[in-house]
């Protein structure tokens, strides 16, 4: 179990002495997974040979690999499935990187370019479960590019949820891609902080919906709305965001859906200056902080199609503590009853500082 390292991908589900499997085939393992693992004292698991990167693993040992030599197709794709939604989306974030330093070496942005990342992803509509791996491919790294996809998927979910029509989904997907185009003109490299911001750094940053806006505003094959999208995506509804403090009857909607787009894989991401937060605890922070600042209403859009508790699930909480949840709150569904493994009930409403870290199993597996 010491040899798995993050990224590493299960090739079959993993069971505890339960008929549900604590983790599916699949799965993309983060320090976390492995962190579950080695508590559930899961002493094997089969993975695949290759990384969610693409990259070959190669363990000095402890990890059962396939040993039979018999030809198998499986062993011969990526171990994201040639053509699945998370391969798209691996493929559209590498593509995004091309670009966005092409665009840093002074090249312009090009409406076919944007569209061809575009549209395999809204082509190909992804499952909870997909959405949720999106958070596991994301690094550190990488994580400018990845997020940039991100924002636009989660954007024209929401902007799809909405009913809006599909030519604006189109729009509205192209604006959350380009809405950090205009990072690309900063005069210093975000994914290489490895520490806080500073006063002057992030005072920088805040221009960079202006940027992008500029970089867009002459190029034909965006409408409007995007080029608000991308100009007001960190304008809040009481006046305290930025470039503008633009307030909420000002607001365009697609700035409204990005802005929460953008703030839910922000915080649910690994950052160069900031670490990663519960999914969960996320969504939760979305309708609670949120308040007054990002559009209640939209949030109740996005958390249906990343929230997937049941009465059943076993679930690990940020205290170390598990259980399997008994009842669920419709009006903040990250925030259940959990029957704890002492026979102990916790109502996790009435307890701000605790909340769900891992979905462990679901009960309709």
């Amino acid at each position: 179990m010491n040899k798995l390292i993050p990224g590493c991908v299960l090739r079959e589900d993993v069971y505890v002495k339960t008929a549900s499997p604590v983790m599916k085939r699949k799965t993309v393992l983060t320090d976390d997974h492995i962190y579950i693992l080695e508590k559930f004292l899961v002493e094997d698991v089969e993975v695949f040979q290759k990384l969610a990167n693409g990259q070959v693993f190669n363990p000095a040992g402890g990890i059962k690999e396939e040993q039979d030599d018999t030809p198998n197709d499986e062993d011969d794709q990526a171990t994201i499935e040639k053509d699945s939604f998370l391969d798209r989306y691996l493929t559209a974030v590498q593509s995004y990187k091309k670009h966005f330093k092409n665009w840093q070496a002074g090249a312009k942005i090009e409406a076919y370019d944007v569209r061809k990342i575009f549209l395999p992803l809204y082509e190909r509509e992804p499952n909870k479960y997909e959405l949720m791996q999106l958070l596991a491919l994301s690094t550190k790294q990488e994580y400018t590019y990845h997020h940039a996809v991100a924002v636009s998927i989660f954007s024209y979910l929401i902007g799809k949820a909405e009913g809006l029509k599909s030519g604006e989904v189109i729009q509205l997907g192209l604006s959350g891609l380009l809405s950090d185009c205009g990072m690309a003109k900063l005069p210093f490299s975000v994914s290489s902080k490895t520490g806080s911001l500073t006063a002057e750094e992030y005072d920088e940053i805040k221009k960079h919906p202006i940027y992008g806006y500029r970089m867009l505003e002459s190029v034909p094959g965006f409408s409007k709305n995007a080029l608000l999208g991308v100009l007001q995506h960190h304008e809040r509804e009481d006046g305290s965001g930025y470039p503008l403090q633009v307030k909420r009857d000002k607001l365009h909607p697609f700035a409204k859906i990005i802005a929460i787009a953008d703030t839910y894989h922000a915080m649910t991401s690994e950052r160069p200056y900031r670490s990663a937060k519960s999914p969960y605890h996320v969504m939760d922070e979305l309708l609670m902080d949120g308040f007054g600042k990002l559009d209640h209403h939209l949030i109740h859009k996005l958390i249906p199609m990343l929230t997937d508790l049941s009465i059943g699930d076993r679930v690990v909480l940020n205290n170390d503590m598990a259980g399997e949840v008994v009842f669920l709150n419709q009006e903040r569904p990250t925030k259940p009853v959990v029957r704890l493994d002492n026979d102990k009930q916790i109502d996790l409403i009435k307890e701000r500082d605790v909340h769900i870290e891992y979905l462990v199993s679901n009960a309709s597996s």
